[in-house]
């Protein structure tokens, strides 16, 4: 039976869960604050927030935010999802992947657990078993960014340049403001000779974090070749 839970911020909250799979607290701390501006009520989202701040270690604040999470109530894929997130920051993949599966085999229609699954899965490098589930995602929720953005990094991770420049486009068309697909797109354009294009996609991830020292060097590189190509 389908859940019928209000569902959070997908695109502040499927951030969030990414950040905590790549380990980077304060991002994940920042999307899943964005998250809760915008579904206040989600108990799934406090959750992930307890989750977080406990990996901060910031107790006291993680057991308010637990005390919110009983207050709304949460569901058993809820339950599981959280489970799997918490899992993913300690780095036990294969228990967050088990924990997806199980979400899974209770409801198939919620695109945000496939994106994270197919995160997961990458993670471990399952990668033909990650595209399908990002596949997933997609048809499931296509007008979702993050995941677009998730289809378009997992293929340009196996290579499929093509294909992965084509989601992660989508990601950017439907959110501008999505610097993760502009870095990805970045690179791809990068990759196959595209610098003008290329170098858009770095200054707009410059523009909103001006701080990220891999985009800067990526520009630079960029502004090199166009140089060295008119010299």
């Amino acid at each position: 039976m389908a859940d019928s839970t209000p569902k959070p911020s997908i695109e502040f909250y499927n951030a969030a869960v990414d950040a905590v799979q790549a380990g980077d607290l304060p991002l994940a701390l920042k999307s899943v604050e964005d998250s809760l501006t915008e579904s206040p009520n989600d108990a799934q989202t406090w959750q992930l927030y307890a989750v977080i701040l406990n990996a901060m270690g910031e107790t006291e604040k993680a057991e308010k935010a637990l005390a919110k999470t009983k207050e709304f109530g949460l569901s058993e894929i809820d339950e599981l999802l959280m489970k799997a997130a918490d899992a993913a920051g300690q780095g036990k993949m294969g228990a967050a992947i088990t924990h997806y599966e199980d979400a899974l085999e209770i409801d198939q229609t919620r695109a945000e657990i496939y994106t994270s699954y197919a995160l997961a899965l990458m993670e471990e490098k399952y990668g033909d078993d990650a595209i399908e589930a990002a596949t997933k995602a997609v048809e499931l929720a296509p007008d979702d960014p993050f995941a677009q953005y998730t289809k378009g990094r997992i293929l340009r991770l196996r290579g499929k340049q093509t294909e992965a420049l084509e989601a992660l486009t989508a990601a950017t068309e439907l959110d501008p403001n999505l610097v993760l697909a502009a870095y990805e797109r970045g690179m791809i354009l990068a990759e196959t000779g595209k610098l003008p294009e290329a170098l858009k996609c770095f200054e707009k991830v410059l523009e909103d974090h001006p701080e990220d020292e891999n985009a800067a060097e990526a520009k630079a590189a960029i502004l090199a070749k166009i140089e060295e190509g008119q010299a």
